[in-house]
């Protein structure tokens, strides 16, 4: 991949090859380096461009074409007029923000830890990002709730959606058990009385507020939920800043807690780069000892490639993993 670093090398050896052919009246030498300079300069602001696009929204006023809107929701948010859109995804998909995949969040807990109430509480998450949290600890099964209700809401966020709790439960995955409803419930309140708080160091993206609102309501057919998203949901899919998972894949896992985070994880990476089994120790929330960690972590990557979730995945000798995420093709 062309770095800026690497064309401001090759710009000033078109600029010195201009210089030697001008002083030796070199005509043609000195129209192709030209031509040259001018398509590394363009290929420099685009690239300086793509970096100031990195992490913004789309907002547009009601007039824009449909067209100029749908093009910009395949690469982030958008706002029109005060009516939020999460970015477009496959059949099957959900989209999440990177900031919050890469983070402790929705974390992996122990039994004790896992009930506890925070308060204003740092979580542990990528470089350049801060989050403080407030409220009973998440879990995964907590995530696959929240993906659920941003994918029924992505259209228009702020507009509460009414879904009968059967429905819900078929959306997760789930039977309509007495155990699954008081799970869910559960789940809901977590949900709704969780506060959290996302910076970026150059205030890229912020998010201050509430993750999820829920209303039970009985009705002759039956219990329903109103769920509701807060519109500024929207400000942490930018572009760049979030990815794209087949649920049905990612709920399948169930129980396995520490393969759901790993694969929410390393798919908002593109796997050239192998990730160290420390950063990802860090970034869980686990509390046991490094050592057993290794082992499910072993055991959790296969469990990501078995679901397809994956394409290649394998923890080195060296304590890194290297893996191939389902978007890229494997490589020979």
């Amino acid at each position: 991949m062309t770095t800026l670093a690497s064309l401001r090398v090759k710009i000033d050896k078109a600029e010195k090859q201009i210089d030697d052919c001008d002083r030796y009246n070199d005509s043609d030498g000195y129209k192709a380096a030209c031509n040259r300079l001018g398509a590394l300069k363009n290929q420099q602001a685009a690239i300086e461009q793509s970096r100031k696009d990195r992490g913004t929204i789309g907002l547009f006023d009601s007039d824009v074409s449909p067209t100029e809107i749908r093009n910009r929701r395949k690469r982030s948010a958008i706002v029109v007029g005060g009516h939020a859109q999460l970015p477009l995804m496959a059949q099957g998909n959900v989209v999440f923000p990177n900031v919050l995949l890469r983070s402790a969040l929705f974390g992996v807990w122990s039994p004790d830890r896992s009930k506890q109430t925070l308060l204003r509480e740092p979580i542990a998450c990528e470089s350049g990002f801060s989050i403080v949290f407030s409220g009973q600890r998440l879990w995964q099964k907590d995530l696959l709730v929240m993906v659920a209700a941003l994918r029924m809401v992505s259209d228009d966020l702020g507009k509460p959606v009414v879904i009968s709790v059967r429905q819900l439960l078929k959306v997760l995955g789930l039977d309509d058990g007495g155990s699954n409803y008081e799970s869910l419930v559960d789940s809901l309140a977590r949900l709704q009385m969780a506060s959290v708080v996302v910076q970026h160091e150059e205030n890229e993206v912020s998010f201050d507020g509430r993750l999820l609102n829920y209303r039970l309501i009985n009705t002759e057919h039956g219990r329903m939920v109103e769920l509701c998203v807060d519109v500024k949901w929207a400000q942490l899919f930018g572009i760049a800043r979030w990815s794209a998972m087949d649920f049905g894949k990612l709920a399948s896992l169930g129980k396995k807690e520490l393969a759901m985070w790993l694969a929410g994880y390393l798919n908002t990476h593109d796997g050239k780069k192998p990730i160290a089994l420390g950063r990802l120790y860090e970034g869980s929330g686990v509390s046991t000892e490094k050592r057993f960690f290794r082992r499910s972590l072993r055991t959790a990557l296969e469990v990501c490639v078995t679901a397809g979730l994956l394409l290649e995945a394998r923890l080195t000798d060296d304590d890194e993993v290297e893996f191939c995420p389902v978007r890229r093709r494997r490589l020979n």
